[in-house]
């Protein structure tokens, strides 16, 4: 989906590892997100690592053990921070 979006839409439960990775793919490429997070009946605008962490807030630590252990989110977080630095140089 990533890859030929130019924008995401998505309903988020907080856990779902598919829309997190999604959120992740779209936020590499420099590309908006606009996701509804079910927990906190809102939506959120993603467009950079900080937002990225703001929504990692909202899971539960048991959510986030295992989506660390499924996507490996905290390794992807810190690489989203290296390539958004090389973009800006």
């Amino acid at each position: 989906m990533a890859e030929v979006a130019d924008f995401g839409l998505m309903l988020w439960d907080a856990k779902s590892t598919g829309t997190l990775s999604n959120v992740f793919e779209l936020t590499q490429r420099r590309r908006t997100s606009k996701v509804f997070v079910n927990k906190a009946k809102q939506f959120l605008t993603i467009r950079e690592k900080a937002d990225v962490e703001s929504l990692i807030t909202l899971m539960s630590e048991a959510a986030r053990r295992k989506a660390d252990q499924k996507i490996g989110f905290s390794r992807r977080i810190a690489r989203l921070s290296g390539e958004q630095l090389a973009l800006a140089v």
